[in-house]
């Protein structure tokens, strides 16, 4: 191990921007390889020190392009460097960076999982994450355009009362900019699947350009909506609306028209009936 070698390490490219006004925009070498020569139990060090080759952009000059010459600069920014070791080669020659604004925002996380429950079930709306958002920091060009962060993209199925998952976040501009969080929790509740029926809703008609004088035959509806159980005792029939839309109305010619319904959040509805309603105009 005292004797002089000559080996090839590969060494991750690690910039840090800390404390400078810019960070690197784009693509850039995400290691280089050095043919290096010292006693054996330097170049072991090397390897079990796991070396870097550090960029501090605190410690350059600010502009809008960095260009290094890797084999003269070698001692410079070989992390750590062993006293008495020699640099022979380094590929690429030339380690090439851009330069832009780095600049800090805060952006919400956004959920890009799908969530099933399990059958009989259903998941309630009030879900919660721990982060809502997080902090990223990286050059103006890439962040500007940034308005949230996803998720990974992930499937879980078979859910059922209280549940929490680990969801990562996507490693979007990963070596380009900086996130204050890897991951978020997601804490929700899937609760019983449920019926009920609401009777004797009127329909109203949504106001239109043209005045609308029309007879609806029914002018009443029953629903049937789904949902969670805590969800269902909630409503009260004169919540929901049944609407019809004038101008669309007005366009028909079949002498029926279909309400829409709205249904207050978490719920869905199953079924209508009347489907469609028979209509004659007034004068």
């Amino acid at each position: 191990m005292t004797k002089r070698y000559a080996a090839v390490v590969s060494l991750p490219v690690v910039i840090k921007s800390e404390n400078a006004p810019q960070t690197v925009k784009g693509e850039f070498p995400k290691r280089i390889e050095a043919k290096l020569e010292a006693e054996g139990w330097k170049l072991l060090s090397l390897y079990l020190g796991r070396a870097e080759w550090v960029v501090d952009l605190g410690n350059e000059l600010a502009k809008d392009y960095l260009d290094i010459e890797t084999l003269p600069k070698a001692a410079q920014y070989i992390k750590p460097f062993p006293e008495g070791m020699k640099v022979l080669e380094v590929e690429p020659p030339t380690l090439e960076l851009a330069l832009d604004e780095k600049v800090t925002k805060r952006v919400p996380i956004r959920l890009a999982a799908t969530l099933q429950a399990q059958s009989g079930y259903v998941i309630r709306p009030n879900l919660t994450m721990q982060p809502e958002s997080l902090t990223i920091s990286g050059p103006r060009s890439a962040l500007d355009t940034i308005s949230f962060w996803n998720t990974v993209p992930s499937a879980h199925r078979g859910l059922a009362n209280e549940f929490q998952l680990e969801l990562p976040l996507e490693n979007a501009l990963d070596g380009v900019a900086f996130k204050s969080a890897s991951g978020v929790k997601v804490k929700g509740v899937a609760e019983p699947l449920a019926e009920s029926e609401f009777s004797d809703i009127p329909v109203s008609l949504l106001k239109s350009k043209r005045p609308v004088y029309v007879t609806l035959i029914p002018s009443r509806v029953t629903l049937k909506l789904s949902g969670a159980v805590s969800d269902l005792v909630k409503v009260r029939a004169e919540s929901l609306s049944v609407l019809i839309d004038g101008e669309k109305l007005l366009a028909d010619t079949t002498g029926y028209v279909a309400p829409v319904v709205k249904c207050p959040q978490g719920l869905e509805l199953r079924r209508i009936e009347p489907e469609r309603l028979q209509y004659i105009l007034r004068n």
